[in-house]
């Protein structure tokens, strides 16, 4: 199975649809800010991803998605304070 990397970018006009996407993007991916994501996937379920969307946005919305390559994906810098998912290897639950 050939996963891709993916970022995905939105800007929705309505707050009901925006909170309806941001929900549905939240399932796929991880959130790097209000309207941005990163995903990794396959082709099948960046398929899927789209016709949810497709029946949620209206005319005057986007959304964008840019599939990068691995080498590009590996040059992302991240800066902040925030601990992503993938970058916090070790962790315990208590």
């Amino acid at each position: 199975m050939q996963f891709n990397h993916y970022l995905l970018i939105y800007d929705i006009r309505d707050d009901k649809r925006l909170r309806k996407i941001a929900k549905v993007m939240e399932e796929y991916g991880v959130r790097v800010q209000k309207s941005v994501f990163e995903m990794e996937a396959t082709e099948n379920t960046l398929k899927l991803l789209k016709k949810r969307v497709q029946k949620i946005i209206k005319e005057e919305d986007y959304v964008v998605y840019f599939k990068l390559c691995e080498k590009d994906w590996q040059k992302r810098e991240k800066y902040g304070k925030r601990v992503f998912v993938e970058d916090a290897k070790d962790f315990e639950i208590l």
